[in-house]
């Protein structure tokens, strides 16, 4: 149906990959790494990079409460089980939820940075639970682990402005999670720049408005309700 969509499966063949072990020892572990292509290794180095400028952001030491915990688990909890609705899915994978990023997001932005990252990384131990998709490891670490980590990004309305803060931190923490499944379209299944935008919008776009209008209707009252409980 889209010919600019050329991915990595062109060249496998079913009958060699039904006759591979389940499990297989790689006499050269580093050999995937030392053929790696330039633009995988620069999507590494850029990765290393931003872990560091966000660690830079989470020096203060987290003292993780009760309730901290408590709403860190409804927030799991709640994006969980929005992620089963989905209002349509894409062939290979990505789908339009009501909102499920929204709850991690509010969580991140109420108690900061490093908290909503390690959500976000534990949300996305559950995506993988619900049933994975990825090819390889860029391809666990871009649509996965990074993606849905990034909605910890959230986090940052904490160093905003609180007339906007949360609303800007949001569209960044859902923004972040578009470029790394584009990045993955890229890297991993080898699309072009156009495919990957042709894939990914029609589902990450309908669910960045609805998670922008319900963060605008509801984010409010449910960060005071999480400050007064």
């Amino acid at each position: 149906m889209f010919p600019f969509l050329t991915t990595a499966f062109a060249d496998g063949s079913s009958e060699e990959q039904n006759a591979a072990p389940f499990i297989s020892l790689n006499d050269s572990p580093l050999e995937e790494l030392s053929e790696a292509g330039w633009l995988q290794i620069a999507v590494l180095v850029v990765l290393v990079a931003a872990g560091i400028l966000l660690l830079s952001f989470s020096k203060k030491k987290v003292k993780w409460s009760a309730k901290m915990l408590a709403h860190a688990a409804i927030s799991l909890a709640l994006s969980f089980v929005l992620s089963y609705i989905k209002i349509f899915s894409m062939g290979a994978g990505g789908s339009v939820t009501p909102g499920s990023m929204l709850p991690i997001m509010l969580f991140s932005a109420n108690y900061g940075l490093l908290p909503g990252l390690l959500v976000g990384f534990a949300y996305a131990l559950l995506q993988l639970v619900q049933g994975s998709k990825a090819v390889g490891f860029m391809g666990l670490l871009l649509d996965y682990f990074l993606a849905f980590a990034a909605l910890g990004l959230a986090g940052l309305a904490k160093h905003l402005p609180q007339k906007w803060g949360l609303y800007v931190s949001i569209f960044i923490a859902m923004f972040v999670r578009f470029v790394c499944h584009a990045l993955s379209s890229i890297v991993v299944y080898h699309v072009n720049l156009a495919g990957s935008l042709a894939y990914n919008t029609p589902y990450m776009l309908p669910e960045m408005i609805f998670c922008m209008i319900l963060g605008v209707v509801i984010g409010p009252r449910i960060l005071k309700m999480m400050k007064q409980t």
